[in-house]
């Protein structure tokens, strides 16, 4: 039995004795003359100790090594003739001390040169420190090494050790030959006896083998004396392993009876296992929305990290980011998985053109993780919200951080071009596009008629990385709040939500038949270029430009619009044409094409705030305080002051050095919720206390 056990389980002891000459075979054969002497100093200690499962172990390892042996009647009767240092080698072999009885040993041959220790013994210790080898290997994941312990040492592959029975099975599965594997675990459960091992072993098959193999195996059950079946409560788990594998390939599928099966236990339980590994089931099988449900659930139930990752990245992808947002960031410091998916939350959030409105608080704090991950997606994402909502010189910062993090990140090297074109940094628009001129030809038409041509002729699929948004903001969002004095060291100023949508987002207008933002320009070239173009031609491939962050080129068609039309579409036009000019900056062309012609009441009131925010937000960016104040006084008399334009204020106050001023308006705008107040509050402490000081 003990050499069909190896040539079961390992190939070489299999290919070693086709015909093995064993104890048990010479015990057995017809011609044996006498019974073997059986070794029983083992059993007879374990006996004397008291140690039943030690002494069960040995029976039935001296049963497989001699099947016509019985244990001794007499096996608990003292044996006053037995060596004491035997018994104290046992001890020391029941403890696992292999070392202090290999001294001992050495010891008594020392003093005793004729003395030789029983064979039993040996082979025992040998196979003890082979069983720790073996187990020492499985632990290191060294599963070459196993086999090959457990091939030189096949004594030890019995019932007594059941330990290593499953690590060699293990080992197989690991080593590509699950076979070998189904063959220990049947040879255990076919041989060994035990129930809590016999159960321990199913319950680790099933973590190995699958399919056929499995069933084959688990046909192996014994019927409990109360008539049940030994493993009728490992159907559950085995449910749960086939749906928890194929929940983590999306590859592989189960039946629908297996789902409905599991998620009856999900909602029957209170555990949030169950609905986890349903929740990525869904996930990962394409049905987020059902994912949402199961995720929420584990998450009810204190499912920990891998639900919240879960319930973010299932909310996402049904366009629920903006909810999801709170919970990645509550568990953002739970792992490395829920780091990336609060960093990817946010990342497509703030990427979006036009971008969303969020709260202050949601990209301030999202600043300081981008910093300390050094996470280019993240510093990239940063410097797009802060270029769609018209902060140009913090998006620069972002961009410029991104492109240091990742150096061969393309889309973070346009977005810094992009910025520093808008700001007219000619330095770092021509080193930018020196570095990266004949690898992207987006960059380089920023420089290059030629380029632009080229680009404007592909596809837009070709043209655009799908890592960068398509195309800037088709029309600025103002107010806005730009770099702060006061900021967090390591990373740029903290960047203002966008608070108001800009004006005529998202409209097309009247007179254009219906044509908005969205149109392709190419279909009116060639009749612009040639002067035959109705108006509403124009002011429809003027929005078109805008929408291809063609500023200059949409004030053109606007102008043609507006010279050559009437009414409501030279409204339209002149409206158009001043939002181009925004733009560009150029905010006193936007205020002469603002008053080419007469707007309705609620566009002229719009308009006027938007430019006096951008006047505002120039003036403080030149540190021209007085004159941000003075464009903020005009802008409140028709519009009330948000408070994104307060700040600009209080911080304007703040470097004329009234501080009173500043003072009042930052507790106010902290009184509102507003945080990032708390900012100027603590510069004016500073400085004041310097003073004193």
């Amino acid at each position: 039995m003990l050499v069909l056990v190896g040539a079961v389980t390992v190939p070489a002891i299999g290919q070693q004795f086709t015909s093995p000459p064993t104890p048990a075979a010479t015990a057995t054969a017809p011609d044996s003359a006498a019974a073997p002497k059986v070794d029983e100093s083992a059993l007879r200690f374990f006996a004397s100790q008291g140690d039943s499962r030690r002494l069960d172990a040995e029976i039935a390892r001296l049963r497989a090594l001699y099947p016509n042996w019985q244990p001794p009647k007499d096996l608990f009767s003292p044996t006053p003739d037995q060596d004491p240092d035997l018994a104290r080698l046992w001890q020391l072999f029941s403890e696992g001390k292999f070392s202090d009885m290999r001294a001992a040993i050495a010891q008594r041959q020392a003093t005793e040169p004729d003395w030789t220790p029983p064979a039993e013994l040996m082979t025992r210790l040998d196979e003890g420190e082979a069983a720790r080898r073996l187990v020492n290997a499985s632990e290191a994941r060294q599963w070459a090494s196993v086999l090959r312990i457990a091939t030189d040492a096949p004594g030890m592959l019995v019932c007594g050790n059941m330990e290593v029975l499953w690590r060699v099975a293990e080992a197989f599965v690991r080593t590509d030959a699950p076979k070998r594997a189904l063959d220990v675990y049947t040879y255990i459960l076919n041989t060994c006896t035990n129930p809590e091992e016999r159960l321990a072993t199913a319950q680790k098959a099933m973590q190995l083998l699958d399919g056929p193999d499995l069933d084959t195996l688990l046909a192996l059950e014994r019927t409990n004396p109360d008539g049940t079946r030994e493993f009728a409560g490992l159907r559950d788990d085995l449910l749960r392993t086939r749906v928890g594998r194929a929940a983590q390939d999306a590859s592989a599928t189960v039946t629908a009876e297996d789902l409905a099966g599991l998620e009856t236990l999900a909602r029957g339980g209170t555990a949030a296992d169950d609905a986890l590994v349903l929740g990525w089931y869904a996930f990962r099988h394409g049905d987020a929305a059902r994912a949402v449900d199961w995720f929420k659930l584990a998450l009810d139930r204190d499912g920990g990290a891998k639900a919240a990752e879960g319930y973010v990245l299932a909310l996402a992808a049904t366009r629920r980011a903006l909810q999801a947002e709170p919970i990645a960031y509550q568990w953002r410091e739970s792992g490395a998985d829920n780091r990336k998916a609060y960093i990817d939350i946010m990342a497509g959030l703030l990427s979006t053109s036009p971008p969303p409105r969020l709260d202050q608080s949601v990209v301030a704090r999202f600043a300081p993780v981008v910093s300390e991950d050094k996470s280019a997606a993240g510093a990239q994402a940063l410097g797009w919200y802060a270029y769609n909502t018209g902060q140009i010189g913090t998006a620069a910062s972002w961009f410029g951080t991104a492109a240091q993090w990742a150096p061969d990140d393309e889309p973070a090297a346009y977005g810094l071009a992009l910025a520093a074109a808008r700001l007219k940094d000619k330095a770092t628009l021509d080193a930018v596009v020196g570095r990266w001129g004949t690898r992207s030809d987006r960059i380089l038409a920023l420089v290059s008629p030629e380029a632009r041509r080229r680009l404007a002729s592909r596809p837009a699929s070709v043209a655009v990385p799908p890592s960068a948004p398509a195309t800037p903001p088709s029309r600025p969002q103002l107010p806005v709040q730009l770099n702060t004095p006061v900021s967090e060291p390591g990373y740029p100023a903290p960047l203002a939500a966008a608070t108001s949508p800009e004006p005529g987002a998202g409209r097309a207008s009247p007179s254009s038949g219906g044509r908005g933002p969205g149109q392709c320009a190419g279909s009116t070239e060639a009749a612009f270029r040639s002067g035959r173009i109705s108006g509403e031609d124009a002011v429809a491939r003027g929005w078109c430009l805008l929408d291809l962050d063609r500023p200059m080129e949409a004030v053109d068609a606007f102008d043609l619009a507006f010279r050559i039309s009437t009414g409501r579409v030279a409204e339209d036009a002149a409206y158009g044409k001043s939002l181009a000019y925004l733009r560009l900056g150029l905010t006193n062309q936007a205020q002469v094409a603002a008053v080419e012609t007469s707007q309705p009441s609620a566009r002229a009131v719009e308009l006027s705030a938007d430019l006096l925010s951008q006047q505002a937000v120039a003036a403080y960016r030149d540190a021209r305080y007085v004159e941000a104040i003075l464009a903020l006084d005009e802008r409140s008399r028709i519009a009330p002051e948000q408070q994104d334009l307060m700040m600009i204020r209080a911080w304007s106050y703040f470097n004329l050095r009234d501080f009173p001023s500043a003072r009042r308006l930052f507790e106010a705008l902290q009184a509102a919720g507003y945080t990032e107040a708390g900012a100027g509050i603590d510069a004016i402490m500073a400085t004041t206390r310097k003073w004193r000081s």
